[in-house]
């Protein structure tokens, strides 16, 4: 490409960015990337809105979202056809995987969220091993240890009701959907119904648990890559 693609990379539920650091290096030498941050938010549609201000003005830019940001990811290219390049979702849904785990959110008191309780728990969930991350990239728990438990509360229940799947026929973009099998949160379910009610959808499993960026970053950016070089 004779002019660096613009690549914006849209975070899981931390929301933070920080666990892209293994794949940034990894990618950045083919794209010019961003990322998109979230603050605290009282909607699933006020998160479409902080993730649209920051997107590049400019349309045939392209998506990086993983976990929470797919359903986040798809309904913006559903509301604005033609405004984005090839894409890719990593280890994500288009409705909610999780949603009588995930409501319980609403009746257990904060402190069940302390710092301590809920990185051990994610790294649970997620399948991680001291082995699957690089002593380059930050561990998942010291990510997770920086955030506050009301607001992880509240993005749990917000996570709940997610249902977009009506708008996946509407997205034109072409679409690569990488697979973890591992993954103990988006089952094969999850996975079938952006496979077959994308129009434009190539799906890839790589054996990963949920965190697969994370986990599998060569493998993924090598994926991305020519998932976007060969779509431009």
């Amino acid at each position: 490409m004779n002019q660096r693609h613009r690549l914006v990379l849209m975070p899981g539920f931390d929301g933070t960015g920080k666990l892209f650091a293994s794949i940034i290096p990894l990618l950045e030498q083919h794209f010019e990337l961003s990322i998109v941050t979230y603050p605290e938010l009282d909607s699933f549609t006020d998160y479409v809105d902080c993730a649209r201000g920051q997107l590049p003005e400019a349309a045939g830019f392209s998506l990086l979202a993983e976990s929470f940001s797919g359903p986040v990811a798809l309904t913006l290219m559903a509301q604005q056809p033609g405004r984005f390049g090839p894409s890719v979702l990593a280890a994500t849904f288009a409705r909610s995987p999780l949603p009588a785990l995930t409501r319980i959110a609403n009746y257990v008191p904060e402190k069940v969220f302390s710092i301590g309780a809920l990185s051990e728990f994610c790294l649970d969930v997620c399948d991680i091993e001291d082995e699957d991350i690089s002593e380059t990239q930050p561990l998942p728990m010291n990510v997770m240890e920086q955030l506050d438990g009301v607001l992880l509360k509240h993005r749990i229940s917000v996570f709940s009701r997610i249902d977009i799947s009506a708008l996946l026929p509407d997205i034109d973009a072409p679409v690569l959907y990488l697979r973890a099998v591992q993954d103990r949160i988006v089952g094969e379910t999850d996975a079938q119904m952006i496979e077959e009610y994308l129009p434009d959808a190539h799906r890839v499993d790589i054996d990963a648990p949920h965190l697969l960026l994370q986990t599998r970053p060569q493998q993924c950016a090598e994926l991305i890559i020519n998932h976007l070089q060969t779509h431009n």
